[in-house]
């Protein structure tokens, strides 16, 4: 199936009703995992949505629970996560293949054991911390019902396995799917009707498609179809634009210019990634003055 063969993202977001008896806080402020829902679920809000790149990982270790747990107190929407599987089976988060990277321990994660990768431990800036590599169950745990989570799936022959813990965990609200393809989404769907959808597209060809007869609920998009009638064509539709400001607009950022941020911004787009949560954060509340 392409969507195992190109990695599906699995997206810890949400689904449900939506409620509109108070209006939910506005750019850069907090909001709560309600107001998060809601907004996810109305593209013509105005209200431009966080999301942090494996976590608050220039504060924390990447994909670590320190680092999700940081992400829910500086009030980002979503957080995203890389899940891989150990020897034994055992789902747990990590980007590389290998442990050398981020952690103090050496050797690729599907061929260590849960129990040798647990005696490991993160590291931050090149140095080892206490904290241990999460399992899905755990971060899952964290997560529920406080913020929504983009899963980022490594271990593409454990779909199966991810939406059973997904199930387990009661996680079904807080869950996106990423699909690579329209007839994807029917997959999706029947998992729960309410299932959210995160659809990934290339070119304007593609947009249509994600909304006759399943409607995705946001469109990832990139560079080259970053333009107002774009963005504004899948607003019509009912759907959430979501962009990336890693690479040259993170860098500039970093560097102490947050009005970078206005080459992700000036389309329209309303859910942007970015490796500086807080900055951002920071810039659409002063932006929103």
């Amino acid at each position: 199936m392409k969507m195992v063969k190109v990695g599906l993202l699995l997206v810890l977001v949400v689904f449900g009703f939506v409620t509109f008896a108070q209006p939910a806080p506005g750019n850069g402020a907090k909001r709560s995992f309600e107001e998060k829902r809601t907004q996810f679920l109305s593209p013509q809000s105005g209200v431009i949505m966080v999301a942090s790149h494996r976590g608050t990982h220039n504060d924390d270790p990447e994909n670590s629970l320190a680092a999700f747990r940081k992400a829910i107190e500086i009030g980002v929407d979503i957080v995203e996560l890389d899940i891989r599987a150990t020897k034994d089976g055992v789902l747990v988060l990590m980007h590389d293949s290998k442990v050398d990277r981020t952690t103090n321990g050496t050797g690729r994660v599907d061929s260590l054991t849960f129990a040798e990768i647990r005696k490991l431990r993160l590291k931050h800036n090149g140095q080892v911390t206490n904290e241990q590599v999460p399992t899905f169950e755990e971060a899952l745990k964290l997560a529920r019902n406080k913020i929504l989570v983009d899963l980022d799936i490594k271990a593409d022959d454990k779909v199966k396995e991810i939406i059973a813990m997904v199930q387990k965990m009661k996680a079904e609200r807080t869950v996106i799917f990423f699909v690579y393809e329209p007839q994807e989404i029917k997959m999706v769907r029947d998992i729960d009707k309410d299932c959210l959808v995160l659809a990934r597209s290339y070119k304007e060809a593609d947009i249509a498609p994600f909304f006759d007869p399943y409607k995705a609920n946001a469109i990832h998009i990139d560079e080259n179809q970053h333009t107002d009638k774009i963005v504004e064509e899948i607003k019509a539709m009912g759907g959430r634009i979501w962009i990336n400001a890693l690479g040259d607009v993170d860098k500039a950022v970093a560097g102490g210019h947050p009005e970078a941020f206005e080459q992700v911004l000036q389309h329209g787009v309303n859910i942007i990634q970015t490796d500086y949560p807080k900055l951002l954060i920071d810039y659409l509340a002063k932006r929103s003055k």
